[in-house]
């Protein structure tokens, strides 16, 4: 797996194509803004996008949704917990920060704990990690987390948006601390890290 990162929009969101070398079938996570840039990354590069999918509802992770849906006629994944942010442009805070008001179209797929989206011969496992929003996930893959605005280097995501649960923030932290492996981590906003270097110097997760 091959992933490349477009850090987007006036929120500096990261989006991340996460695709399969052999069948160029290719993930979009978080397509937080700037879609002909996105649309152009992806036509340069000659992929086959497949699916849409964001780690949370927020809408500097979504503000190039419905463009490249639009464009390329892809389902949208998303955690079942989140999905009315999603339709809520006060909860997800798109009214507030972008002046705008019209939510996209609901997801095609709702997501769980534990189900897996492939793309090619790749995947990733869903690991939901409420505490930012409701339906927080990461994706899970044999060495990569991508820790959506869970977890970033050095710190973690914010609690005191709607939905936001410092209790259950708390909580899924302690399970990405519990992983065996040094994952490399692709966060939603920031520099990559690695998970053992967290370990070590986030005081979070101390």
């Amino acid at each position: 797996m091959k992933i490349y990162k477009y850090t987007v929009g006036a929120m500096g969101t990261n989006c991340y194509l996460a695709v399969d070398e052999e069948s160029r079938e290719t993930l979009v996570v978080d397509p937080g803004g700037e879609a002909e840039r996105l649309r152009d990354a992806i036509l340069s590069k000659e992929l086959r996008p497949v699916a849409l999918l964001l780690t949370h509802a927020h809408f500097d992770h979504l503000l190039a949704l419905q463009p490249l849906r639009d464009c390329f006629r892809l389902p949208l994944l998303l955690h079942r917990e989140d999905a009315p942010l999603l339709s809520d442009p006060d909860r997800n805070l798109m009214r507030r920060f972008s002046g705008e008001d019209t939510p996209p179209a609901p997801a095609d797929r709702l997501l769980g704990e534990g189900d897996t989206v492939a793309f090619g011969g790749c995947s990733f496992r869903i690991l939901h990690t409420p505490g930012h929003t409701p339906g927080s996930i990461c994706l899970l893959s044999e060495d990569t987390l991508l820790s959506g605005d869970t977890l970033f280097r050095e710190s973690i995501g914010r609690y005191d948006f709607p939905g936001g649960d410092y209790d259950a923030l708390m909580r899924s932290l302690e399970r990405l601390k519990a992983l065996p492996a040094d994952y490399r981590v692709l966060p939603g906003h920031g520099p990559s890290t690695r998970l053992q270097y967290e370990k070590e110097h986030n005081l979070y997760l101390q």
